[in-house]
């Protein structure tokens, strides 16, 4: 981003007026004007831009997600800003009405020579306005799709406004720099000068195809290093005309010069709309139309060159089919269509009702069948046949009207019968018959799902045997290999400690995350935890729209899968609790629990890292785990983006309050969610009445984390014998409950941490928690676990949030060195 000084000089250079200057200043120093959501069939998310330095909102993952990977690879583009402000314009209606409306455009724009607005939209959207706002959106055959009131209002200040269609987005760059993102980041691999002399000598002396670089080089340059020359510009390809996952056809040009990644956007075409001549007529026919004629040809020649036609055909019908393969070579300049029959034209094929009993049959399905009352079809048709009776007109037959009924698209029907949601699992599939990106990735750890859903087992208390009900699953898998990376088994809903810690265990598992994370609308992704490690590790969320489950189908199908193959062998599963009516004490599986929350946990990880991982997919016709290193093999291992299962990684990975810091009082220390707690390093001058950084352990609220003097340093609660081991869920439990207790009781006494800490070691509070409390106990054998069962040949971290019981002993906690205080949240998902 420019600095003022900079930005004051390009004012000067491309002379905006006044008022211009005022609105890009506005625009720089606010947020965006809205937020951006998924409605019916759209996938937004934010995408993490190096250029700007914060998330950029997208609401189109085919259209705008594309226009920003060009503004932030574009070196045209100094800026860009997503919503930035709403636009009063203004534009005549086709009745004539002047019309007035708020329009916020999709990006602003600052280029090296002009500044201005730019609208991205699907081409068959773009027709549609046109047609029903013609003074709004128009073509134009000089400028391509064109808004008029947005240009005349953009110009008063000195600016354009463009609309850009999808149309032109050059999908085969689009696939090449997003494969090529990881190398273009700032930290990108360092590639070492004997490499990239020996790389540049043998394109010199044979320049061929990129798959002759990599034989050539085996042994001498990884995959990786030849990667990041092309993204650097060591390599030149042409990114534009050749994919660069099929190095085959990736051709490598001679003379080598360093060059930079620039953006190639294509002509816009002259028109949408440009004539096609008609089609010749074509006449299809099924297979038996087809054997049909074939045995006319052949009696036809038989008949001509005088042998016996067998069986026997009248001459009578050999010289008519002769006429036909004469009329049909006239007429289509083949004989043989001639000869197909013409079955589908026998017979009286006019309606035998007349128009009126038509027009009431539909007129009564749609007004009076396809409603949310759900009327039987009888019912609808005995309405039909008094409207009849009014009319004078014939009546259908019952058997008409339900046929009528059952030839309605199914879709449509169900829509308006049951709505939407009815609906979607016959709304027909979307055909993406033009080359865009691949759904699910081009290499591993591109594109990967995470959801949640509650097993169909009751586990039990491994100290007192209590029924403590059925567990939730978290899961990361990867969209490309259909391998599960991370599983994580919890008592509590789907919260943003779930997708913390199932975000943990991929990292401790493969030292990496996804560079695209797909999520559904769930309260937990929304977290402004969960945002804040997305944007650290330059990871682009993606949301999925509501109530359609095709866009997460990769995670619904491992859920399915584990359903069937893995909790039917588990005693207490609930296949049996579909039937409730038969379902009687003997055979609950309350009663048959027998599974502990950390033994789950234990072979559940088992089934999914070994058994399934190595099981064939159907997809793939090989193991996920064999797809997956192959995946590895011909993207390269892009080792540089390796993320280290260090102090730093898991401190990100614990949550912060609202405003992610708090106020250190002199004798009090940090207040978190109504605790105080203290370090000795308050005890400096400098630090008091400072706010400072801090963090907590939702497992164990005992002690949280504060960032004094460039490291953490651990702090312990007032109370911390009684919170100690005690969950974030569990203390809120208590907090709503003593909340609820004063309110009955008129007391309006402020809830204070001695009220609070004496209420949980009552004994009469102990029943209301006492469950969330061994759920979480479970919870934490889990994570014990998990810190002592690291990979072979990659270092234990030294320090694992998850388990601070065990790091609390009688020492505290030394200050973890960190680079500065980058790990605070900024507003609006900057890092």
């Amino acid at each position: 981003m420019m600095t003022q000084e900079e930005l004051t000089v390009w004012y000067e250079q491309t002379g905006i007026s006044q008022a211009g200057r005022a609105l890009v200043d506005r625009i720089r120093s606010s947020q965006p004007v809205r937020k951006v959501g998924s409605g019916r069939s759209n996938v937004c998310g934010r995408f993490p831009s190096r250029k700007m330095g914060v998330t950029v909102q997208f609401e189109s993952h085919q259209v705008e997600l594309a226009a920003i990977y060009e503004m932030e690879h574009d070196p045209d583009v100094l800026e860009y800003y997503d919503q930035p402000t709403s636009l009063r314009i203004e534009y005549s209606s086709p009745l004539g009405r002047r019309v007035g409306a708020l329009h916020t455009p999709d990006f602003f724009l600052i280029k090296n020579a002009e500044a201005g607005f730019e609208e991205w939209k699907t081409e068959d959207d773009l027709v549609k306005l046109a047609r029903e706002k013609p003074n709004r959106y128009c073509f134009s055959v000089e400028n391509g799709w064109i808004c008029p009131p947005g240009i005349a209002h953009a110009s008063s200040l000195g600016l354009f406004y463009r609309v850009r269609s999808a149309q032109n987005i050059d999908w085969t760059f689009q696939r090449n720099i997003r494969f090529l993102e990881d190398y273009l980041r700032g930290d990108s691999r360092v590639v070492s000068n004997q490499i990239r002399t020996a790389v540049r000598d043998w394109i010199a002396e044979e320049p061929s195809s990129l798959a002759d670089l990599f034989r050539a080089s085996d042994g001498i340059a990884s995959r990786d290093d030849i990667y990041s020359l092309i993204a650097e510009g060591e390599i030149q390809v042409d990114l534009s005309s050749a994919l660069l996952v099929e190095p085959d056809s990736v051709q490598l040009a001679p003379n080598q010069q360093r060059t930079s990644l620039t953006l190639a956007i294509p002509e816009i075409p002259d028109s949408p709309h440009a004539d096609v001549s008609a089609d010749k007529l074509r006449l299809h026919a099924g297979p038996d139309a087809l054997a049909e004629a074939v045995r006319r040809h052949a009696a036809i020649e038989a008949h001509m060159s005088g042998r016996m036609v067998e069986p026997y055909v009248p001459d009578r019908t050999l010289r008519r089919w002769q006429s036909y393969f004469r009329q049909a070579e006239r007429t289509y300049g083949d004989g043989f269509v001639g000869l197909l029959p013409r079955c589908h034209l026998r017979g009286n094929r006019n309606a035998k009702l007349p128009e009126t009993t038509h027009a009431l049959i539909a007129q009564f399905i749609s007004a009076d069948y396809e409603t949310l009352k759900q009327k039987r079809k009888f019912h609808v048709y005995a309405a039909l046949l008094r409207a009849c009776e009014t009319h004078g007109t014939p009546a259908p037959s019952y058997k008409t009207f339900a046929g009528e009924v059952n030839h309605r698209p199914q879709h449509e029907l169900l829509l308006r019968r049951k709505g939407r949601r009815a609906a979607y699992s016959v709304q027909p599939p979307y055909m993406e018959l033009a080359l865009t990106t691949p759904r699910h990735g081009e290499w591993p750890f591109q594109i990967c799902h995470i959801d949640h859903t509650e097993l169909d087992v009751e586990l039990r208390c491994s100290v007192t045997g209590t029924n403590l009900g059925r567990p939730w699953l978290s899961i990361l898998t990867d969209a490309f290999s259909r391998r599960m990376l991370a599983v994580f088994l919890s008592f509590d809903p789907p919260s943003y400690r779930s997708c913390m810690m199932i975000l943990r265990e991929c990292v401790r598992r493969h030292e990496r995350l996804p560079r695209i994370l797909v999520v559904d609308g769930g309260k937990e992704f929304e977290s402004v935890y969960f945002e804040t490690l997305l944007a650290r590790y330059e990871c682009t969320k993606k949301s999925r729209p509501p109530a359609q489950a095709r866009f997460g189908s990769v995670c619904e199908r491992l859920f399915g899968t584990t359903s069937s193959q893995f909790i039917p062998l588990l005693a207490g599963n609930t296949q049996i609790m579909k039937d409730v009516r038969i379902t009687t004490r003997s055979v609950n599986p309350k009663n048959h629990a027998i599974w502990t929350l950390e033994r789950l946990s234990h072979w559940l990880c088992k089934w999914a890292y070994e058994i399934y991982d190595n099981t064939p997919h159907s997809a793939f016709g090989q193991s996920p785990h064999d797809h997956f290193a192959q995946g590895d093999e011909r993207a390269g291992r892009r080792d540089h983006r390796f993320i280290a299962y260090d102090s730093e990684f898991q401190m990100m990975t614990l949550p912060t309050t609202s405003m992610g810091t708090a106020l250190v009082s002199a004798g009090k220390g940090i207040k978190v969610h109504h605790l105080h707690y203290w370090s000795n390093a308050f005890r400096d001058p400098r630090v008091e009445q400072t706010r400072v950084p801090v963090r907590y352990d939702p497992y164990d609220i005992s002690v949280a984390y504060a960032y004094v003097a460039n490291c953490w340093v651990t702090c312990h609660s007032e109370h911390y014998a009684t919170f100690r081991g005690r969950s974030e869920r569990e203390v809120k439990l208590a907090t709503a409950e003593l909340r609820k207790r004063m309110q009955n009781h008129s007391r309006n006494l402020p809830l204070t941490a001695r009220r609070l800490a004496d209420f949980i070691v009552s004994v009469e509070s102990e029943e209301s928690f006492l469950l969330q409390q061994r759920r979480d106990a479970e919870a934490r054998r889990i994570l014990r676990g998990k810190v002592q069962h690291t990979e072979p040949g990659r270092p234990s971290a030294g320090i694992d949030a998850d388990v601070h019981t065990d790091m609390i002993s009688e020492e505290p906690l030394e200050r973890l060195p960190l680079g500065g205080s980058s790990l605070v949240p900024e507003e609006y998902g900057a890092y």
